[in-house]
């Protein structure tokens, strides 16, 4: 079956709508130096607030996520949709670190189900093959959005304060939504178009399960280290978005236009990579329809790259060429995460994908609790700021190194049973 073309539309829109999902994650760092001025935050205490969005971000992608299989995910992308709005229409008027907290806890809860949500649709409008790039799709509107508008933001910041930047990104995102709530569409149905009936391949599971049925698939090596892998991904981006500002600021020393330029082509080389990588395994998987060569072997040798990039960042002394492995470092990571989706969607039904997405998010995502509070420790008790960073990006390498390794290694995907028995007794790997 062919790709409807208004399934195009949907995916602009839900392209936009993750550009201003990140935007509204990564403007925390970009206002990191004022913020913390103004309110006399310590880096222990702007380590909570980078973490802060994380503690709701995990269980609403686990509880809301899962609700994607059932309910109708046009109306739960709407809801969320205006909860982004009213944080950063809020955000402006905040006085104290409590205050400042709340608002990122609020965020996180609303944006925490985007991803599964998203998923979900997608699936509900692009056949099998064309998965890869629907949902590289999404994540590259999420790299491209902080590399468009970042520089933007950093000179509003300059010229209006801080505040300004919220309320800029809180009129976009209002134009975006008024776009899904008129062009919007559940399904292929709606417009009387037949609905994709998705391959299973490699899912053992082929019916809609309860959650007390599908927890214990979780528990697949494949899963489990998919879940690491990406976690990996989350640590590096959490730490990118709350820390990099930051330290280009105050430990590089840059300012006015290198300091847009080393903040934004981060993103942009990020934004290449998903939409290149993904545009490679796809291809790979129409021509061999192996996951295996399609999306793990690609998914482990980016993250392994990644690890080696973000470790000579740290080492080299010049500050050019360390830059650029900074560049390179958050791109090559970050492509697992836009692969997982479409391995999920092979390793489970698509009757369960909101199950399995939601929970994949929130556990993988968790990591971005710990990261900012980890670098805030380091850098407030080390002997200097420039040291409680290097040991940051010291722990960080190691860690995605040995887990990108153990995935490329470990995951493989499950072979196709040719014994049909109930959805309770199966095992998906």
């Amino acid at each position: 079956m062919k790709t409807p073309k208004y399934s195009w539309i949907i995916l602009l829109i839900l392209v936009a709508s993750g550009m201003i999902n990140q935007v509204d994650k990564i403007i925390i760092g970009l206002v990191s130096v004022p913020l913390m001025k103004e309110l006399h935050l310590s880096p222990s205490q702007w380590g909570i607030v980078g973490s802060s969005f994380f503690w709701f971000f995990t269980f609403a992608s686990f509880i809301l996520g899962g609700m994607a299989d059932t309910k109708n995910t046009k109306k739960m992308f709407t809801w969320i949709s205006f909860v982004w709005l009213l944080v950063q229409f809020a955000t402006p008027f905040v006085s104290s670190l409590s205050l400042l907290v709340m608002t990122r806890m609020v965020l996180g809860a609303g944006e925490g189900p985007a991803v599964a949500i998203s998923t979900s649709i997608i699936g509900k409008w692009f056949p099998n093959h064309r998965h890869g790039i629907g949902f590289g799709a999404v994540l590259f509107g999420a790299t491209i959005g902080p590399a468009i508008a970042s520089p933007l933001l950093i000179s509003l910041i300059n010229g209006y304060g801080w505040r300004s930047a919220f309320i800029a990104m809180g009129l976009v995102g209002l134009i975006v939504a008024i776009l899904w709530l008129i062009f919007g569409k559940e399904s292929p149905k709606e417009i009387g178009l037949p609905a994709f009936e998705q391959e299973e391949k490699h899912s053992l599971i082929h019916s809609k399960v309860s959650w007390r049925q599908f927890l214990p698939y979780l528990f697949s090596k494949n899963f489990i280290f998919t879940v690491l892998c990406a976690g990996c991904a989350y640590w590096l981006l959490s730490v990118q978005a709350v820390w990099f500002p930051a330290y280009f600021t105050k430990v590089q020393h840059f300012d006015g236009k290198t300091l847009k330029l080393a903040v934004s082509l981060p993103f942009l080389f990020a934004a290449l990579c998903q939409i290149g990588f993904a545009l490679l395994s796809d291809r790979l998987y129409r021509k061999s329809g192996d996951i295996r060569k399609a999306r793990i072997n690609v998914a482990g040798i980016t993250m392994v790259l990644s690890a080696i990039c973000l470790y000579l960042a740290n080492a080299l002394s010049s500050s050019s060429i360390s830059i650029l492995f900074f560049i390179l470092a958050p791109g090559f990571g970050i492509v697992i995460l836009t692969l997982a989706p479409a391995m999920l969607m092979d390793f489970f039904s698509p009757k369960n994908i909101g199950k399995a997405q939601g929970t994949y998010v929130a556990l993988s995502s968790s990591t971005s609790i710990i990261a900012p509070l980890v670098f805030g420790y380091l850098i407030q008790y080390a002997g200097t700021e420039a040291i409680g960073y290097g040991y940051g990006f010291q722990v960080t390498s190691l860690i995605m190194f040995v887990t990108g390794l153990l995935f490329w290694t470990i995951v493989r995907p499950a072979k196709q049973s040719q014994t049909t028995v109930k959805p309770e007794e199966q095992a998906i790997m």
